[in-house]
């Protein structure tokens, strides 16, 4: 409780409270994250499923949307502490929060280990198809529980 006192108090939770537009511009912010994120994930994942943008190489363009996918979690992984410090006694109070972190967590370590290991060499060949087939699936279905959460949380705390 010292910590969440210390946020609340602190210099950056007054000036992100002070003004009327400081929160929603970082929710904006937050918001862009989460299209950036998912909307790469999306792409992403819908191409190893074979669903879309199948005359694409799979590999060069989950490359080219990798680095999108970064972006929105860098914007994700500033906005997100800031939205905190506005408001950390009422965030720690909401148990739906600490579901999201934790949803958000499993999410990100599942594609920057597992995943990326899976699609990192992804030459979309018989032999590999139903391996990065499943990583996608999993990939897909965390970020969207996830992303789920949070759309949860902002409506209902």
């Amino acid at each position: 409780m010292d910590f969440l006192e210390w946020c609340q108090n602190s210099a950056l939770g007054a000036a992100i409270r002070h003004d009327a537009w400081t929160i929603p511009a970082i929710e904006i912010l937050h918001l862009a994250g989460v299209v950036l994120l998912f909307g790469s994930v999306l792409i992403t994942n819908l191409r190893f499923l074979g669903r879309i943008l199948t005359s694409e190489p799979a590999g060069p363009l989950a490359a080219d949307l990798g680095r999108w996918t970064r972006a929105g979690l860098m914007l994700l992984a500033v906005t997100g502490p800031l939205l905190f410090f506005a408001m950390p006694k009422k965030l720690f109070e909401t148990p739906d929060f600490a579901m999201k972190l934790a949803l958000v967590a499993v999410a990100a370590t599942y594609y920057f280990t597992i995943y990326r290991r899976r699609v990192a060499t992804v030459v979309f060949d018989q032999a590999k198809t139903d391996y990065v087939k499943t990583a996608a699936a999993i990939s897909l279905g965390l970020w969207i529980i996830a992303i789920l959460a949070g759309l949860e949380l902002g409506a209902f705390s």
